[in-house]
């Protein structure tokens, strides 16, 4: 009997529901306010999903824009280092080109003492042409052009009689296996140069700061390092004979004694212990 009872009263509530309203009824009015509410809920956050999209997409732009931005600027300070670099070696070109037009002119119109002097005044003066194009130019280039205006130097025949004194040569890299002998460095500045597997036969530093540089496994003899500042500078497997360290400041330098016997002169030079050369 009791299960007689219980199927016509889960009928009936199914049927009535809750006060007095069907299940039906209620999952409607569920349905009615639930679809007005997600309505409202979506047009809230798509608007701030979409302007939260907006502002990564300007982030992004502009982030492209300014690494586009750089890349014109560094492309254009690039383009002025080459012209600067083709302007000096035109420049050498025609002062060589009327020096040498110039001398030849003087040996076939005149002799004797006053053409000599006149030569001297004339070397002197494209010298100093010369000089003052190479330091203005050295100090607008990178380290790698830098190189390039010494070659040019180098090539033209004209390096070792034009004073470069106070130019800077710092974190300059020379390619490995060149030959530069007879280089004039002298009075410069030179810190952390790269100067290996190089021949610098009688190549003169003297009174320049090269600190930290590199002259691993080159040919640095006969040349002359006089009062130059060598601290912390590397001369594994460098060859050092007969060269002159006559005051140079080798605090901290990596050379052993069997190199420092082998050189000319120490004569005043600090050693890398500290200590002040006796001889």
């Amino acid at each position: 009997m009791a299960t007689t009872d219980e199927g016509p009263s889960r009928r009936t509530f199914l049927s009535r529901g809750c006060l007095q309203h069907s299940v039906y009824e209620w999952l409607t009015l569920v349905a009615t306010l639930f679809v007005p509410l997600v309505v409202g809920i979506l047009t809230v956050v798509l608007p701030l999903q979409q302007q939260n999209l907006s502002e990564r997409q300007n982030e992004n732009s502009k982030t492209i824009a300014i690494n586009n931005r750089l890349q014109d600027i560094e492309l254009l300070h690039d383009q002025q280092k080459q012209l600067i670099l083709n302007t000096f070696e035109k420049d050498l070109t025609s002062l060589l080109f009327r020096y040498s037009t110039i001398s030849s002119s003087n040996d076939t119109y005149s002799d004797g003492d006053d053409e000599e002097e006149h030569d001297d005044d004339d070397d002197e003066r494209v010298s100093l042409v010369i000089r003052t194009k190479a330091l203005y130019a050295l100090r607008q280039l990178d380290p790698p052009r830098k190189i390039l205006l010494i070659q040019l130097l180098i090539d033209s025949g004209v390096q070792n009689r034009i004073n470069l004194s106070h130019a800077d040569f710092s974190l300059l890299v020379f390619p490995p296996g060149s030959f530069y002998n007879q280089l004039q460095f002298v009075n410069v500045i030179a810190r952390n140069m790269k100067l290996q597997r190089i021949s610098l036969y009688q190549s003169n530093f003297s009174y320049s700061i090269l600190d930290g540089t590199s002259f691993n496994e080159s040919n640095c003899s006969h040349s002359d390092f006089s009062y130059a500042s060598l601290q912390q500078t590397d001369w594994t497997n460098t060859d050092v004979s007969q060269v002159m360290f006559n005051y140079s400041n080798l605090l901290g330098a990596n050379i052993t004694p069997q190199q420092l016997t082998a050189a000319f002169s120490l004569q005043g030079a600090i050693l890398p212990n500290g200590t002040k050369a006796l001889i």
